[in-house]
C-alpha cells in the first residue's frame, strides 16, 4: 500500500508490526507516554521508518486505534434500523469500558490543546461514525421506523454524548442498563406514534 504522503510503498509486515507495537504500548503506558522511539524499539524497526509513514505520534496512534475499533463499532445491517443502533451502541459501550476507552479519553483530552490531534480525531474517528449513523437513521426514516424531520447532528449527540461524558468524567460506569435506558429515550422520541403502537403490540 503506497503511503499517501510520500508515495513510498509500505511493507505490510513492517506496517503491521508497528501498529501492533503501538497498540501494545497504548495498553501498557497510554497515549501521553507513548513515543515513536518506544514504538520503534518494540516493533524492531528504525525510527526513520516510522517517520516515513507517520508524521507524529498522534497520526500513528489514530491509525492503530482505528484498526482496533473499526470492526467493533461498525453498524450491523438488519431489517430494523433501531435494533442496529441499539446493538452498535452496546458494542461501543463495552469497548469503551476497557483500555480502548482510556486511549480515546487521552486523545480527546490532548485534542483540546493540540489542533492536529483534534483534526485527526474528528476527520478519522468522529466524522466517519457520524456519517455512518446518519445512514442508519435515513434507513430508519425510509422504512417508517423514525420521523422524517430529524436533525441528524442533534440525534447523534444525544445518542453518543452520554457515553463520552461518562467515560471522560468517570462519575458513573458505562453499564448496559444505563445504555439501554438512554438509547431507548432518544429513539422513542424520534419514533412515530403508529410505530410505537406496533412495537408495544409485538
Amino acid at each position: 500500500m503506497p503511503d499517501p504522503a510520500t508515495g513510498r510503498r509500505r511493507n505490510p509486515a513492517t506496517h503491521d508490526a508497528i501498529l501492533d507495537a503501538t497498540c501494545v504500548l497504548l495498553d501498557e503506558i497510554g497515549f501521553d507516554k507513548l513515543s515513536l522511539e518506544g514504538v520503534a524499539a518494540r516493533a524492531g524497526v528504525g525510527k526513520a521508518t516510522i517517520y516515513r509513514w507517520w508524521p507524529n505520534k498522534s497520526s500513528l496512534a489514530m491509525e492503530a486505534l482505528l484498526r482496533e475499533v473499526g470492526p467493533t463499532v461498525a453498524f450491523p445491517e438488519t431489517e430494523s434500523a433501531r435494533h442496529d443502533i441499539e446493538n452498535q451502541i452496546r458494542k461501543l459501550a463495552k469497548l469503551y469500558r476497557g483500555k480502548t476507552g482510556r486511549v480515546v479519553c487521552e486523545m480527546i483530552g490532548l485534542s483540546q490543546f493540540d489542533a492536529e490531534t483534534m483534526r485527526l480525531f474528528n476527520d478519522n474517528f468522529l466524522d466517519p461514525r457520524r456519517n455512518a449513523a446518519k445512514q442508519v437513521l435515513l434507513r430508519g426514516i425510509e422504512n417508517g421506523e423514525f420521523k422524517p424531520d430529524l436533525d441528524f447532528d442533534v440525534i447523534f449527540d444525544l445518542l453518543y454524548g452520554p457515553i463520552i461524558q461518562r467515560m471522560l468524567m468517570r462519575h458513573a460506569g458505562i453499564d448496559e442498563r444505563h445504555i439501554d435506558l438512554h438509547v431507548a429515550l432518544v429513539l422513542d422520541g424520534i419514533t412515530p406514534a403508529k410505530t410505537k403502537i406496533e412495537l408495544i403490540s409485538n
